[in-house]
């Protein structure tokens, strides 16, 4: 149960919350270490990113970061009786029956294996956030899985629907703006002309 801000906040940092094993923290804190790193380097290396506003977009895609990362913790594959809770109230809530007949007839039978990729997805879209790595990719993967529950769940009384509406927005603001070209790793990508002749043209199209 949420207590307050600054305690929940500080149970998050330290310690394994709902029911993920304890490594996972210590990833946190490697990726949390490395974001930080990662934008001490580009703003040392490159004169421009020394701007308010470079801070400020690295600032906002640490803390959504931490969002997806701790979102996806409940889902850990041993535990991901509350995914499913909230997958089988897409077949009751979906703004439209046909894809809450999807869900049912295509999702459920395969649960396990759906369970797994969920979460490696939003492990993935945190990891990058953290690193700036390839935030283009990552917000439209992002931006999707929210537009499911979005509609998934327009319909159920125990979810405001702007909130998914807000969340879309603002990773469609990461990828349009290119939110990992702000103290991020894409940054470096961009700037380093040996990386852009190595990695295929059209991935530095998310990056």
């Amino acid at each position: 149960m949420r207590t307050n801000p600054i305690s929940d906040i500080v149970a998050f940092l330290t310690g394994p919350s709902y029911s993920e094993p304890s490594f996972l923290v210590v990833i946190f804190w490697i990726l949390a270490a490395a974001s930080v790193l990662i934008a001490a380097y580009v703003y040392w290396r490159m004169p421009e990113q020394r701007t308010a506003t470079h801070v400020v977009r690295w600032a906002v895609r640490f803390i959504v970061a931490c969002m997806w990362w701790q979102q996806s913790l409940w889902k850990f594959p041993t535990d991901s009786g509350g995914l499913k809770y909230w997958t089988e109230q897409i077949v009751q809530h979906a703004a439209f029956p046909l894809h809450g007949e999807l869900v049912k007839n295509l999702i459920l039978p395969i649960f396990p294996p759906f369970a797994v990729l969920v979460y490696l997805l939003e492990v993935a879209v945190a990891v990058s956030l953290f690193l700036g790595l390839f935030v283009r990719a990552s917000a439209l993967v992002g931006g999707l899985l929210i537009l499911n529950l979005w509609l998934g769940l327009y319909r159920s009384p125990q979810e405001w629907p702007w909130t998914y509406v807000f969340l879309i927005l603002l990773m469609l603001i990461f990828g349009v703006e290119g939110y990992g070209r702000s103290l991020g790793a894409d940054a470096l990508l961009q700037a380093r002309e040996t990386w852009r002749t190595r990695i295929p043209r059209f991935l530095l199209q998310f990056s």
